[in-house]
């Protein structure tokens, strides 16, 4: 079962489009506009968007636009519908990163046809960006992530801060209780992350018992703060089979006149002296 929006600000299509999916048992929602389709987007998280073109707040061109800015929601599977049938407005829409596009009034059996296309392609979406042990961004997304965020921070001015986290002593989970609890201890901290994390953090994994958490709009203090939250909610944390389990962190703040690869051997250098210190504790570039 798929999650889905239909957007459409005439109400009789938004109805009959939305009864059409639910037959088919997927979880359908409605928003009247552009901008209660962004809000929902936000607040359900569709994998499916099925979006009117013409509307008179946010036409659905940028209301496309703006969804495949934001590596979020970059992956959700996007129908336009519009009364449009001209080849160049097919090609506008597609061009803004629809997937597909039909005119209205739509065959009912091609609608259905494209949500199953839908849900085959947004899994493969999700894989490509996401790690299968955890559900995190995976190293291909915070790549990505990160090029956006320096570029929002050169275009717009504000601030950006890294937090690399990693779990002390793993490897001796692992040689003790085996792989199979050693991997239960990392869905557990991508699960604690998860819960610290405000909805514009961007919570990676980067590999083994590595994570990266990136911290958009937040100084260097803020992310210390937030790391060091980070921190006693693991330790204070029971995981499964082992018990208690700690962390130690790295801290750096982006600056202008660096690159994120600077951002990133700050944080790791960082993240060392951690160790060093004696682990369990949150090291932040500037102050070691």
């Amino acid at each position: 079962m798929a999650k889905v929006l239909v957007v459409d600000d005439d109400p009789l299509v938004r109805e009959v489009t939305s009864k059409l999916i639910g037959l088919e048992h997927h979880d359908v929602r409605e928003a009247d506009g552009g901008e209660a389709a962004i809000r929902m987007v936000a607040e359900f998280a569709p994998q499916i968007v099925v979006l009117d073109v013409l509307m008179p707040d946010i036409d659905g061109l940028e209301v496309c636009r703006q969804l495949r800015a934001d590596i979020k929601t970059a992956s959700i599977y996007i129908i336009m519908l519009s009364a449009k049938d001209k080849t160049d407005e097919r090609i506008k829409g597609l061009d803004v990163g629809a997937d597909a596009y039909m005119t209205k009034p739509y065959v009912a059996d091609e609608l259905k046809a494209h949500i199953r296309v839908a849900e085959r392609t947004v899994d493969d979406r999700h894989l490509a960006m996401h790690d299968s042990l955890t559900g995190l961004f995976n190293r291909r997304a915070f790549d990505e992530l990160l090029a956006r965020e320096v570029a929002s921070c050169r275009r717009y001015g504000g601030t950006l801060s890294l937090v690399t986290v990693d779990l002390d002593h793993f490897k001796r989970v692992n040689d003790t209780y085996g792989h199979d609890v050693g991997d239960n201890v990392l869905r557990e901290l991508a699960d604690i992350l998860r819960k610290v994390s405000r909805p514009s953090d961007l919570p990676c994994r980067w590999g083994g018992e590595e994570f990266s958490w990136l911290l958009p709009k937040t100084d260097v203090d803020g992310a210390r703060q937030a790391a060091e939250r980070l921190r006693k909610e693991v330790e204070s944390h029971s995981f499964a089979a082992i018990g208690s389990q700690t962390a130690s962190m790295g801290v750096a703040e982006f600056r202008m006149d660096k690159n994120g690869e600077a951002l990133c051997r700050r944080a790791d250098l960082a993240l060392y002296k951690a160790k060093e210190f004696g682990r369990n504790q949150v090291a932040v570039f500037d102050l070691i």
